[in-house]
C-alpha cells in the first residue's frame, strides 16, 4: 500500500511476519501515490523506516558498483533488520571504490572472486555433492564462518547472455555460478540469493540444476523464478532469473513476488521532467559524442517518427538475421526502457536513442532506469570516477529494487 501524505510518500506492506514502511520526500505529487513513491526514490533517500533490533550481515560476491547493496540495505531496513556488508569483491577496484564509500564494507576485494575459494564440482550431475569441500582461501574472508547471514551474488552472465552469440550457453565463465553455493557451504550461511540472466537455466553446464542439488545436499530449501524488473518499479524491462535458498524453511518466492509487484514505471516518469543537479554532477547528464552517420540516423528516426531502424539505414552487419531488432532504436517513453547494458552509450548497442530529444541516453537516465537514485553518485564525484566508470557500474548493476522480494524470500520465508 502507498499513501502520500503533506510533502512525503509512504510505502507499507503487513503480513503474518509484521507490519512494515518506508518513507521517502514526495517528488510528484502529481502523480499517484505509489507511481511518486517510485519515482521520488530516484532523488531522494529514505527519511525513516520500520523500526527494529534485528541486525542482517551479508556479503556482496561479483558486486559491481553496488546496486544489489543498495538494494539489500533498502529493503533490510524496510523489514526492520539492521545491515552491514561484512565482505564485497569485484575485479573492477573503481566500482569496489564505490562500494566501499557508500557501505564500508569490513573487508573488501579487488580480485577475481575464484581465487577467494577453492572446489570442485561432478558437471555430469552424478554426484550431488562437492567432489572437493568448498575451501575459503581468503584468511580474513575464512574468519566470518557462521558469523553471515546472507550471501548475494551475481555471477558474471556473458556466457550465456542473448547479446552473446559466439559462446551463448558454452561457457567457462557459466561455472562462476558455482561459486555461490560452494562459499554458502564453506561459511555456513543459512540464506542466498543469486542472480543472473534468463537464460541461466538453459545453459549448456546445468549449472542451476547441479547448484541446487548441492545446496539440497546441505539442508537447503531451494526455488527459482524469472522477475522483470518493470513489475517492481524499475523503469526498465529487464528481465532476470534469480534462485534463492534458505535453511530455516521454503523460500516463498511467488508469495513475495506477488506482494512487492507493482505498476509500470515508464521512462517519461523516470527520465523525463527530472529534478536540477548541482553542478558536481554535470559529467552524468553530458551528451556522448556520436558519428555523423549516427547522428544522420538519430534523424532520420525523429524526423519521421520511427522507433525502429530499417534496414537500409543500418550498417550491413546490423540488417536482418545479424542482431536484435532494438540495435539503433528510439525509446518509447510511455513504456519501461528495455535493457540498459554498458554500451548504452552507443546506439549501436540497443535502444538508446532518446524518445523525445535527438541523443542517446546520457548517464543519468541510464542509471536512474536501473533504479540508481541520483544522490548515489555524489561519491562517484569524490572518487574522480571516469565516464567509463560510470557505464560500466550502471550497465552491469543489479535494479537496486528487485532486492525487496528476494531479501523478504530470502530472510522470512
Amino acid at each position: 500500500m502507498f499513501e502520500r501524505n503533506n510533502d512525503r510518500v509512504t510505502r507499507r506492506y503487513s503480513c503474518e511476519k509484521g507490519q512494515f514502511y518506508e518513507t521517502l520526500k514526495s517528488t510528484r505529487a502529481d502523480f499517484s501515490p505509489e507511481k511518486d513513491f517510485f519515482v521520488s526514490y530516484l532523488s531522494e533517500n529514505f527519511t525513516a523506516a520500520t523500526q527494529g533490533n534485528k541486525r542482517l550481515t551479508y556479503i556482496d560476491l561479483f558486486c559491481g558498483g553496488g546496486g544489489l547493496s543498495l538494494g539489500v540495505h533498502n529493503s533490510a531496513k524496510f523489514l526492520g533488520f539492521t545491515p552491514r556488508l561484512a565482505a564485497a569483491a569485484d575485479i573492477d577496484g573503481a566500482a569496489i571504490e564505490l562500494v566501499k564509500a557508500h557501505f564500508n564494507p569490513l573487508i573488501s576485494r579487488v580480485k577475481s572472486v575464484e581465487d577467494l575459494i577453492k572446489y570442485e564440482v561432478d558437471l555430469t550431475g552424478v554426484i550431488d555433492d562437492f567432489v572437493t569441500h568448498p575451501v575459503i582461501q581468503d584468511a580474513q574472508i575464512a574468519q566470518l564462518k557462521n558469523r553471515v547471514d546472507l550471501l548475494v551474488g551475481g555471477p558474471p552472465c556473458q556466457g550465456h547472455s542473448n547479446l552473446n552469440n559466439k559462446t551463448r550457453r558454452f561457457d567457462p565463465r557459466n561455472l562462476l555460478y558455482f561459486i555461490m553455493p560452494a562459499f554458502a557451504v564453506a561459511l555456513n550461511i543459512p540464506s542466498i540469493i543469486i542472480e543472473n540472466v534468463r537464460n541461466i537455466s538453459q545453459a549448456h553446464e546445468d549449472v542451476v540444476g547441479i547448484t541446487k542439488k548441492l545446496f539440497e545436499k546441505y539442508g537447503y530449501y531451494v526455488e527459482e523464478g524469472i522477475f522483470h524488473a518493470n513489475d517492481f518499479g524499475v523503469a526498465q524491462s529487464r528481465t532476470r532469473h534469480f534462485l534463492v535458498a534458505r535453511k530455516n524453511g521454503t523460500p516463498r518466492l511467488d508469495h513475495y513476488h506477488s506482494a512487492f509487484k507493482v505498476g509500470d514505471i515508464s521512462f517519461s516518469d523516470a527520465c523525463i521532467s527530472m529534478p536540477e543537479l548541482p553542478e558536481t554532477l554535470e559529467l552524468i547528464e553530458l551528451n556522448s559524442n556520436l558519428s555523423e552517420e549516427n547522428i544522420r540516423r538519430i534523424n532520420f528516426l525523429h524526423d519521421n517518427d520511427y522507433f525502429d531502424l530499417p534496414n537500409f539505414e543500418r550498417p550491413e552487419c546490423h540488417q536482418d538475421g545479424t542482431t536484435y531488432q532494438s540495435v539503433y532504436g528510439r525509446i518509447k517513453k510511455d513504456l519501461p526502457m528495455t535493457t540498459v547494458t554498458t554500451g548504452f552509450g552507443s546506439p549501436g548497442r540497443g535502444r538508446y536513442i532518446h524518445p523525445t530529444e535527438r541523443r542517446v541516453i546520457n548517464i543519468r537516465e541510464a542509471a536512474r532506469s536501473q533504479a540508481f537514485p541520483d544522490w548515489y553518485w555524489h561519491k562517484a564525484v569524490e572518487l574522480d570516477f571516469k565516464r567509463s566508470n560510470y557505464q560500466k557500474v550502471v550497465g552491469d548493476a543489479v535494479p537496486s529494487l528487485l532486492a525487496y522480494p528476494l531479501v523478504a524470500a530470502a530472510l522470512l520465508g
